[in-house]
């Protein structure tokens, strides 16, 4: 959209957005990516970048970071630190970064450091191993990825989440329990897994086994929880589900007035 619509439509968009998911009684957006489209529309990224280059991405996604959050919606930045290195699909296999880390971080790593300076209110690590860097595990596990970069380099100290751990490039190297015990260690706030439910059970009471036994520190998951209630205070959120409801058609209407504005089929 940003070649055809440019700014305008791609902050309409956004805006439509944050207002569907405000009155369907949603208050978490996983968007917008910040990955560099440098591949086909076939690559896991598909056609969700903002652009080729780091400028076009930094601009358009910071903006769509900031319509999200003005309606009250919290805006996941990803694929930290950028799916956009590696042609690999992480959905299926693990991704290896083979870039230098002063390339990554001047032109992936980036859009992140610019969304981290405008207020970004939670960031998503992607699996994504980064050779010499991430040693066995990709960033997503890695605990010394995440705090020399985001929480150091970045002095980022907002809310970190994991993709998704039933990812292939996750579930089938390191299984779900090892994956959530190293999310953990690692210094995730929130981990994403969808296993099946007895999977799902299993792993959760290991975990509280592995707290009570001290493994995990009280005091490490208290750092996480207390990052997500400030989260819930700056936006005023309360366990009441209020849906305004949504005028599907002219929803639909706006939305087909910029499909044709920027030629979209």
């Amino acid at each position: 959209m940003q070649e055809s619509g440019g700014k305008e439509y791609i902050i309409k968009s956004a805006e439509i957005t944050g207002e569907l998911l405000k009155k369907s009684g949603f208050n978490l957006n996983f968007a917008p990516v910040l990955d560099i489209k440098r591949f086909e529309d076939a690559h896991a990224l598909g056609d969700r970048c903002y652009g080729e280059n780091k400028e076009d991405v930094t601009r358009y996604g910071i903006e769509v970071m900031k319509k999200l959050q003005k309606q009250g919606i919290v805006s996941v930045i990803k694929h930290f630190p950028g799916h956009g290195a590696t042609k690999q699909d992480s959905h299926t296999f693990l991704p290896i970064i083979t870039n230098k880390m002063e390339k990554l971080e001047k032109d992936d790593m980036y859009p992140f450091e610019e969304a981290i300076k405008s207020g970004a209110d939670a960031i998503l690590v992607g699996h994504l191993l980064i050779k010499n860097v991430t040693g066995i595990y990709p960033a997503s596990l890695s605990r010394k990825f995440i705090y020399k970069y985001l929480r150091k380099k970045y002095r980022y100290n907002g809310v970190v989440i994991t993709d998704d751990l039933k990812m292939k490039a996750i579930k089938m190297i390191y299984g779900e329990y090892r994956a959530v015990k190293k999310a953990f260690e690692a210094g995730n706030d929130i981990i994403v897994f969808r296993f099946n439910k007895e999977e799902e059970k299993r792993v959760i009471e290991k975990i509280i086994n592995l707290v009570k036994n001290g493994k995990i520190k009280e005091s490490r998951i208290n750092k996480s929880t207390r990052r997500i209630i400030n989260l819930k205070e700056k936006y005023n959120f309360s366990d009441s589900l209020e849906i305004e409801g949504i005028n599907i058609e002219e929803i639909n209407n706006r939305i087909q007035e910029i499909r044709k504005k920027c030629d979209i089929e």
